[in-house]
């Protein structure tokens, strides 16, 4: 007698699953018959408000305990001979893991992750908001993303996910909050603080990036509603604090290759710290102090000296002495120019 295999049924709740979250969020699902399957279970057509977004990503469905690992929380998508296969393919491939026990499913982007690291032979990848595969987050997230957008959550979500200890949860909530919520003064409050008390190398520079929008400089391309005065006196106030140590953390989103230019971080980095009313004495005192990193006395020397370049040249010697080949090329230029403008 011909059997109808339990793995059968676990794949088709998988499908099934992935087809009800689709469609009920009002765009198509598309799928591809058991017998033409490469590597790819279907298509997901975004339509938004029923207008046909004219985008579509490719799904791989897993479906089962087997693909997940309870004690880490995470999902577990074998690449197998499928890796040419998806790295070549011509659209967006999503993986998508559905765990029947829970009635759940998350997503991942193969082609990224695989564009990281060939040599994998199983994606593993966590379950967290971001990823979370039902109605309410293929609308509010998933499809944003794909349209490459800001998902634009509420303000109370957007500030929870900012605080979570999830590096891609806390990015969705910052670009959140800030896209979303610009003039509520606890969206500044929460990116301050967190500069203020995370360490450095757990910050996203596009955090720096948002905070210099206060203080602006001309190369800020912003988007959405203009920040209000009210908004800018208080996140102004509150950055007028910034102390020694909060300086020279900012000082270390300096990339050495663009150094301080237009459109790099490191203009933002200039503009925040320029803002600040004890500036000048601060920038001494770090390019002065040899305990900190030479690279980072380079740079303070550098915005004190296009604030007050004759001024400058003794800050610069003394870098000079600590081996920076930098500082002395700065000191020859300011004698020959009478001044230091990286921006011209």
């Amino acid at each position: 007698m011909p059997r109808y295999k339990a793995t059968n049924v676990t794949a088709k709740m998988g499908l099934n699953f992935v087809r009800s979250v689709v469609e009920g969020a009002g765009s198509l699902f598309h799928k591809i018959e058991q017998d033409s399957d490469l590597g790819i279970d279907g298509f997901v057509e975004f339509v938004r408000d029923e207008q046909p977004m004219n985008k579509l990503v490719a799904v791989q469905i897993k479906s089962g305990q087997s693909y997940y690992d309870l004690k880490h929380n995470d999902c577990l998508l074998p690449v197998g001979r499928h890796l040419a296969y998806w790295l070549n393919y011509p659209v967006t491939v999503l993986g998508i893991i559905f765990i029947p026990a829970i009635q759940q499913a998350s997503w991942v982007d193969i082609k990224q992750h695989l564009n990281a690291n060939s040599a994998l032979t199983k994606i593993r990848f966590s379950r967290t908001e971001v990823n979370r595969f039902d109605r309410e987050h293929f609308v509010s997230v998933l499809t944003p993303l794909m349209l490459r957008e800001t998902p634009l959550l509420s303000f109370e979500r957007a500030l929870t996910l900012f605080q979570s200890p999830r590096p891609d949860e806390r990015s969705l909530g910052l670009a959140s909050l800030f896209r979303g919520s610009p003039n509520k003064l606890e969206t500044w409050s929460a990116m301050i603080d967190q500069f203020q008390t995370m360490p450095e190398d757990a910050i996203p520079p596009v955090l720096v990036y948002y905070l210099s929008h206060i203080a602006w400089h001309g190369d800020i391309a912003y988007r959405g509603d203009p920040i209000s005065k009210e908004t800018r006196e208080y996140a102004q106030t509150r950055l007028n604090c910034f102390g020694k140590p909060d300086v020279v953390k900012l000082l270390g989103f300096i990339d050495r290759e663009n150094m301080i230019c237009r459109g790099a971080l490191g203009q933002s980095v200039e503009a925040m710290i320029s803002s600040l009313p004890d500036a000048l004495p601060v920038l001494r005192e770090i390019a002065e102090d040899e305990s900190v990193p030479l690279f980072r006395r380079e740079c303070a020397a550098l915005i004190f000296a296009i604030h007050d370049s004759s001024a400058s040249v003794p800050i610069l010697e003394r870098v000079c002495k600590a081996g920076s080949s930098y500082a002395r090329e700065l000191i020859k230029y300011i004698k020959e120019y009478g001044e230091v403008n990286p921006y011209g």
